[in-house]
């Protein structure tokens, strides 16, 4: 498996993913311009799939363009496909480049399979991933507002987990958001906080072998030191140790790992 961030944040979030000699994209919340530029500098000139969270701008701003440029196929859930239909998001596909994923059942792509699983979010059926190949596992978790059991058992034994610490609370609180929307954010089908990110991983990370990148950081209400110092005070505390703990960046690509 190869991975790195191309961009995380409020401001659009897209990751990149190599694995079983295939090239994918979770989520495409940027310009597909951006898009094919980080993937450039990282000598990776095609894109086969394109697997998206759910329909918010932020996720999905630069899909259709990044479908239409790289002939990439593109999975969503049933009711987040209902949306696009409704409201002409992604612009012209052809039909083979609309693929269905429905929650909880894996699918096969060459010697990868691929899972997407039920979130709670505010949106029409948004989901996480799990990627499984050669014994290893890359799950994305952002925009949720808090874990379900089968979300913890989705993280568990991954080698690279990307999850959500999107906001301090009481930079929320203090903030300028309008108080609707404060309550949209730190309610059960909003954002994950720090803390609550910190206590997950500490229920789920395999010690010194998950890498974890904290992701989809509020530019309003959060800042990564702040971020990665909470998360790693409370792991500190519950006596885990990530393999490496990170920032996935709001607008700077982060480096090519292998897995």
């Amino acid at each position: 498996m190869n991975f790195f961030t191309i961009a995380s944040g409020s401001a659009g979030n897209a990751y990149y993913l190599g694995v079983g000699g295939r090239n994918f994209l979770i989520d495409a919340g940027v310009s597909g311009k951006k898009i094919e530029h980080a993937l450039a500098k990282k000598n990776i000139h095609g894109i086969d799939g394109i697997f998206l969270t759910h329909e918010h701008r932020d996720h999905i701003s630069g899909a259709g363009i990044a479908a239409r440029k790289f002939g990439a196929e593109i999975y969503a859930t049933p009711l987040t496909w209902r949306y696009f239909a409704r409201h002409g998001n992604l612009g012209a596909l052809s039909d083979r480049q609309v693929k269905t994923i429905e929650p909880d059942m894996p699918l096969k792509i060459g010697d990868t399979e691929v899972t997407a699983f039920s979130v709670p979010h505010d949106a029409s059926q948004p989901v996480g991933y799990e990627f499984c190949h050669g014994g290893r596992k890359a799950v994305f978790a952002t925009d949720l507002g808090y874990a379900t059991d089968d979300v913890k058992e989705r993280l568990k034994n991954a080698s690279v987990l990307l999850l959500e610490s999107n906001h301090d609370p009481e930079m929320l609180e203090r903030g300028r958001y309008h108080p609707s929307l404060k309550v949209r954010v730190a309610g059960k089908r909003g954002h994950l906080s720090n803390a609550q990110a910190g206590m997950l991983l500490s229920e789920v990370i395999t010690p010194n072998k998950t890498h974890v990148f904290l992701a989809h950081l509020s530019e309003e209400n959060n800042t990564p030191m702040l971020a990665l110092d909470t998360v790693s005070r409370v792991l500190d505390g519950n006596n885990i140790a990530a393999a490496r703990l990170e920032i996935a960046e709001r607008h700077i690509p982060g480096e090519l790992l292998s897995l």
